[in-house]
């Protein structure tokens, strides 16, 4: 009875965490599709613009009167992407969904490998490393992507001189919470390390036996 029990309370907790996942997964996916299809179907196209030192006023006072705000980014319509551009503009729309579709998929084995036992094993230091990689990978080229195509649309909306004027010298340094990421990584790389030495541990213990 108490063996059923466990089974009835692991399957369970992998039911659990096999929807959270796929909820994950599926929404990911409407995002992409979302930000994808003006891309493709749109003859302009509305790219993120970051900007540093721009100040527009804003009716948001008393009454709907404006008031002088700083603008850190704001929504243009370009057209004409050109093939290489539209790489870029791809890139800052598709890295992140498809980044978070991984990390969740990965986590899914994971979550399912620790449910059955298997805690310091070859395979889930290597499903975490992997995850911290991703994290990384994402973030590096999530940035590369969305300043490319932020510093292009610019120039096309405001000239060289506009884009000089107006362009964020550090996206990081105005923007704290994109170090998130960068932690999250390391976090994951300092488990791995964990995971390994539970590993090592492990297989000099069974030695012992």
């Amino acid at each position: 009875m108490r063996q059923t029990q466990s089974w009835l309370a692991r399957a369970g907790d992998q039911w659990s965490v096999l929807v959270f996942g796929a909820i994950v997964v599926v929404w990911n996916l409407i995002v992409l599709v979302r930000g994808l299809i003006p891309l493709f179907s749109e003859p302009e196209v509305d790219v993120t613009v970051l900007l540093s030192g721009a100040e527009l006023p804003l009716p948001i006072g008393p009454g709907g009167t404006p008031v002088a705000a700083g603008v850190s980014s704001a929504q243009v319509a370009v057209s004409d992407l050109g093939p290489f551009m539209m790489i870029w503009a791809v890139g800052a729309v598709a890295v992140v969904p498809l980044a978070t579709i991984a990390v969740a998929v990965l986590v899914l084995i994971l979550s399912r490998n620790i449910l059955r036992g298997q805690f310091f094993s070859r395979t889930n230091t290597w499903i975490i490393t992997s995850i911290s990689l991703v994290i990384a990978g994402a973030w590096v080229l999530d940035l590369g992507c969305t300043l490319f195509t932020s510093n292009w649309a610019l120039v096309q909306v405001a000239g060289p001189e506009g884009a000089d004027a107006f362009s964020p010298h550090s996206v990081i340094e105005d923007t704290p919470t994109a170090w998130l990421p960068i932690f999250a990584a390391i976090a994951m790389g300092a488990l791995a390390a964990a995971f390994s030495a539970g590993e090592r541990m492990q297989r000099d213990t069974e030695g012992l036996v």
